[in-house]
Parts: C-alpha cells; structure tokens; sequence
C-alpha cells in the first residue's frame, strides 16, 4: 500500500471513529418546546438512547442516538444515524440514514441515501427521487421515482422503481410484484432470480462484478496496464517528495527535532498520535452539535488531513535521519542533502508500503509515530517560550551595630 492510498483510508477511518464517538445529549425536548403535535419552526438536534421528536419540524432534523422513531413530519432533510432506525412519517426533502436496522415507511420527497446492516423499504415507502442503499441485506417493497442503485449480500426488489436500478450482491432476487421502468443492470456471482410476474421494461443486463455501472454482460472490463500503475506511483511519489522539500526548507530545525522525537520516545510518541488520530474528528463532531461552533469544527475537519500528511513527513524524516546517521555517520545539515535523504527514505518507505499487511502497518505505525512526534515538539517549544517565574527574594537582614 502507497504512503498516500494509506492516508487516505485513515483520514476515512478516524471521521467514522470520530462520528460514532459523539457525546449523548438527551433528546426529549425541553421545556420551552412546542408540546406534542405542535410544528417546530426550526431545525431540531437531538441525540441519547431514544430519540424521538414531540412534535412536526419544519425545517432540518438531525439525529443520532440508539434507537431513533421518526413519527413526526419533517419539513425539509433529515439526517438519522442510529443503531435502531423507523421512520413513519414524511420527510419533505432529502434523507440520509445509516445505522443497524433502517426502516423506512413512509414518503420521501428528496432523495433517500441508506446505509445499514438490514434496510427495509416497506409497501408504504415512497421515494420521490434517486435512492442509493446499501447494506447487508436490502429489501424493497416499496415505490422509488428516480434511478435506484443498491448493492448488498442479498438484494430484494418486490416492489417499483420507476428508473433504472443498479444493483450489486451476492444474491439479487426480483419478486412477484417488481416492477422496473428502466433497464436492471446486475453484477452478482450467483444468477439473477426473478419471478415469473417480475417485470423489467428496459431489459437486463449483467455486469462482471466490480465493473462499472451500465456495462453489459457481453463486455469484460480491461483492467489498467502496468503503465497505469507505474505513472501513478511516480506522480503519487513526487507529490509526496514536493510536500517534504517545502516542510523540510520552511521549518528545518522544527522538522529534524520532531524527528528526533520518535527516536528518543518512540512510544509515548505511537500513544500521542493514536490520541489525536482519535481526539481530532471526535472534537470536530462535538463542535458540529453546537450551533455556534460549526464553523470552527469545519476549519478542524479541513486541518485533519493536513496533520496526517504532516505525520508521514516527519515519519519519513526520522527514517532520512536514522539513514543518514548509519551511512554517514552524521545526520545531515544543509537543506539540499536533507531533502536527497528524504527522497531516499520516501523511496524505501513507499516500497515497504507494496508488500502487503505488513507494509501498511509498518507505515501506519510511522504516521503514527511522526504525529505524536509533532505534538511533543509543538508541546516542548511552547513550554519553553513560556518565562520561568521569577523566585522571591528575601530582603536583606539588618546588620546589628
């Protein structure tokens, strides 16, 4: 794995951390809220075990908890992350869902995007635009509008999807009451089990799994050449070897003694860097539930993938250095040498990063360890710039005659 495919799944990984590690705030409605059946006039936060709105909100709703039930109208998007997810009451525009078990029963005047372990569109379902699902096992009985793309262990379509429908599974199963305007495109190991009274008005066509969307069944995709790979390496390699050289010529000394760093504390360095891979996102998510810290929470989330990549320089730097060391038997002190050791680290690191599991780790740790890296030195030079205080002296004892 490429030092850059791996940032970028780890940037993935900790916002989903990040999300699911967001604080409960209680979720009955206060006591200045609207009593039960009233219209809220403006968008509705809630979080907790249960979460449950008192009354119809007209604008957004935004919701995260246990187990949430939507029995109130929305009048704009919703926006529902759940282990237990049911909504019975209509929302006016968009909804996005994700949780354990998704059930939907209702209408849907936007879009519908559905992520879950089991989601279920029941008769009553009814989606006015697109819908993309996915989950473990879907099941549609109800009515889609728009285009309707799906993928998931086992798929069930027994009810109508006005549009095309993309579908990928393991099993896709298409019942008595399918009904599909558009053409079904499918790619699944397993054949396509359709009803007799199941119908498809644009015809079907089946796809090699992990092709792309509206391929037929007569067409294999060709997989990319091996100069594909070799270009996008190099590319990948000298963007990398570009932000290094600037880190390395605008802050010298702060980049070789955060280096130095993981050297010196190689494991209080890993322990700090797991905690921002983790503080980070879960800090931007807490600012998000308040209204007011929106906006510094967004500036949080756009500096998260800057400290990643600033964690894989100095990794690499403490690699140049330690290289350097052993070659040389010094570490090197003009910018232009440092920045030929860089390359040469970058070059063993992102080789060590082709082998796989083992190669991802190693350099998951090292990112790891150049973050810590960077906090301890930030901590060190913003410790030492603070003054000692100044020690009391006692005034001079009166000399006796």
């Amino acid at each position: 794995m490429c030092p850059a495919a791996f940032l970028c799944r780890l940037s993935v990984a900790s916002l989903v951390l990040g999300a699911l590690a967001a604080c409960e705030v209680h979720a009955q409605a206060p006591a200045s809220s609207p009593p039960p059946g009233a219209a809220a006039s403006r968008n509705v936060y809630a979080g907790g075990a249960q979460v449950r709105p008192a009354g119809r909100v007209e604008g957004d709703f935004v919701a995260a908890g246990g187990r949430i039930v939507l029995d109130q109208g929305v009048g704009a998007d919703a926006a529902l992350a759940g282990g237990t997810v049911d909504v019975r009451a209509p929302v006016g525009d968009d909804l996005r869902v994700a949780g354990g078990d998704l059930s939907l029963e209702s209408s849907v005047g936007g879009e519908l995007f559905a992520s879950g372990g089991q989601v279920d569109l029941r008769p009553g379902a009814i989606v006015t635009g697109m819908a993309r699902i996915y989950g473990a096992t879907v099941t549609i009985d109800g009515r889609i509008g728009g285009t309707l793309r799906a993928a998931g262990q086992k798929v069930t379509i027994n009810g109508e999807v006005q549009g095309d429908a993309f579908v990928d599974g393991g099993e896709i199963v298409l019942g008595p009451r399918a009904r599909i305007g558009g053409v079904l495109s499918y790619a699944s190991e397993s054949e396509l089990k359709k009803a007799e009274t199941a119908a498809v008005a644009g015809g079907i066509t089946r796809r090699a799994v992990g092709g792309p969307a509206g391929q037929g069944a007569g067409r294999t995709p060709q997989p990319p050449g091996p100069g594909a790979f070799i270009a996008g390496g190099v590319v990948s390699f000298l963007a990398l070897l570009a932000c290094g050289a600037v880190f390395i010529l605008l802050l010298p000394a702060f980049g070789g003694h955060a280096a130095d760093r993981v050297r010196t504390s190689p494991w209080l360095a890993l322990a700090v860097g797991f905690a921002m891979l983790v503080a980070v996102p879960v800090l931007a998510v807490l600012l998000f539930i308040t209204l007011l810290g929106i906006p510094l929470g967004i500036a949080v989330l756009a500096l998260y993938p800057v400290m990643l990549l600033a964690g894989f320089i100095v990794g690499v730097l403490f690699i140049a250095a330690r290289l350097a060391a052993a070659l040389r038997k010094q570490e090197p002190a003009r910018p232009g040498a440092s920045v030929a050791w860089f390359a040469l680290a970058l070059l063993l690191v992102v080789l060590a990063g082709a082998v796989p599991l083992a190669g991802g780790i190693a350099v998951g740790l090292l990112s790891l360890a150049g973050i810590g890296a960077l906090v301890l030195e930030i901590y060190r030079r913003r410790h030492k710039a603070q003054p000692a205080p100044h020690a009391a002296v006692d005034p001079p004892l009166p000399r006796s005659s």
